[in-house]
């Protein structure tokens, strides 16, 4: 038996730089906190049931370093103009404690340049809140685009995307309440 859709072996959509370039403010983030598994576990959390599953492996497989099929003027345009600035966002979002704090063999230390402090837990989650925000807000306009244009993406099926407020059998999370 063969194995089938690998999400793992293909590259992940965004580069790191992308997610710097599309949402952060300071264009110096080390680049090596956002990770090739971190962008992938954000596809995964984010994007893939937001798009549908086989427009998703789709993608995955045309942009590819070794592709599969080519992909359309379309989907080139929707890469660039959509999705990357979009999934910038959920990208950021995952990545936002790793740069406030990171693992270390003495523990979690909190990463403190020399001219800067560190905001409490309550800012931080506001800022999380936020960046969460502003990703729903693009995700909810890129499915639309993509509800708008289905034509121009055949793997794309609108019935099998869901709504931007990740509801799941009528359940919906905002700003970390559940609400049914």
């Amino acid at each position: 038996m063969a194995i089938t859709n690998n999400y793992l072996s293909y590259d992940p959509l965004i580069s790191a730089q992308q997610v710097v370039t599309y949402s952060f403010t300071n264009q110096n983030t080390d680049l090596t906190l956002i990770s090739n598994n971190l962008i992938q576990m954000s596809e995964f959390a984010h994007l893939k049931s937001a798009i549908g599953s086989d427009f998703y492996l789709h993608l995955k497989k045309i942009f590819n370093s070794t592709p599969t099929g080519s992909p359309t003027t379309a989907e080139t345009n929707f890469l660039a103009e959509w999705l990357i600035p979009t999934f910038a966002w959920f990208v950021r979002f995952e990545v936002i404690n790793e740069i406030q704090d990171n693992s270390t063999s003495a523990g979690i230390v909190t990463n403190m340049p020399e001219f800067s402090k560190a905001v409490d837990a309550k800012t931080l989650n506001v800022y999380k809140q936020d960046t969460y925000r502003r990703g729903n807000v693009m995700l909810q306009a890129m499915i639309e685009f993509l509800d708008d244009n289905a034509n121009e993406f055949p793997q794309y099926n609108a019935t099998t995307s869901v709504d931007c407020k990740n509801t799941k059998n009528g359940v919906s999370k905002q700003h970390g309440m559940i609400i049914y």
